[in-house]
């Protein structure tokens, strides 16, 4: 019967079948793929963090204002008019900065791999991960909320991506490593959840905040410059000529 069967699969006649060609696209490594209108990656979870960060820059910068002058080198009388101090820091710099060594090269450094660590677990290799880092913390936070104290500084430009991206790599790896072995550390999940925080900040802070919740608790999140007060009607023009402030908007 088997020989039969054989026999008569041979002499059957050749049924044409259609073979279907897929090309992938080959991206080089060093391709910058954070704006691309189809991204492989998770560019959602990357701007909706992004957001989180501008709106979590709003309260550092609050906690820097009330910290001593001698931590932090800003100088408190010149915070009233910012935007004008702004501009000042903005267009004099970069300069060599004068900050201790643990601001320079501990805190930038772990701030640098808090941004890239955003941009990695959201699917982005170590380059777009480290270009991502670098413009957060020159643009975002140099050029942007610090330089409304100081002048921008040569020493974090430099320091904060590059020490960002050796940090942040070791700190991914550690977050995945912790989140395989189910969130735990030497058994603990108190030590697992208090090191994926100081892992990956942003992304515990917006657990807290959304969870898996198919409703997230804040939404339709937004911030703006006004140059205007917004909560309150002016009663002297002159005195709110030079306002400029943020507005924060979100629903719960």
């Amino acid at each position: 019967m088997l020989s039969s069967l054989v026999q008569a699969n041979a002499t059957a006649p050749a049924v044409a079948t259609e073979t279907e060609f897929t090309l992938t696209e080959d991206r080089s490594p060093w391709a910058i793929t954070l704006f691309d209108d189809n991204p492989r990656e998770n560019q959602a979870r990357l701007w909706s963090q992004t957001k989180l960060m501008f709106g979590l820059g709003v309260g550092v910068v609050a906690a820097l204002a009330v910290m001593p002058e001698s931590f932090t080198n800003w100088d408190k009388s010149e915070l009233k008019q910012f935007h004008k101090k702004w501009w000042d820091n903005v267009s004099s710099g970069p300069v060599m900065d004068e900050d201790d060594v643990f601001l320079n090269y501990v805190a930038h450094p772990y701030f640098g791999g808090v941004y890239y660590i955003v941009a990695r677990e959201s699917g982005y290799n170590q380059w777009n991960s480290f270009v991502y880092s670098f413009l957060m913390s020159t643009f975002y936070w140099e050029y942007g909320i610090e330089s409304i104290a100081e002048v921008p500084s040569i020493q974090d430009i430099i320091v904060t991506p590059i020490g960002g991206w050796l940090y942040g790599e070791w700190a991914y790896q550690q977050k995945r490593s912790i989140v395989d072995n189910d969130g735990l550390v030497w058994g603990s999940s108190g030590l697992g959840a208090t090191a994926l925080f100081f892992l990956d900040p942003v992304d515990s802070i917006d657990q807290w905040l959304n969870g898996e919740r198919e409703q997230p608790v804040v939404e339709d999140f937004d911030i703006r410059l006004a140059f205007a007060p917004t909560f309150y009607q002016v009663q002297n023009p002159d005195e709110d000529r030079n306002y400029l402030g943020l507005v924060l908007t979100f629903r719960m």
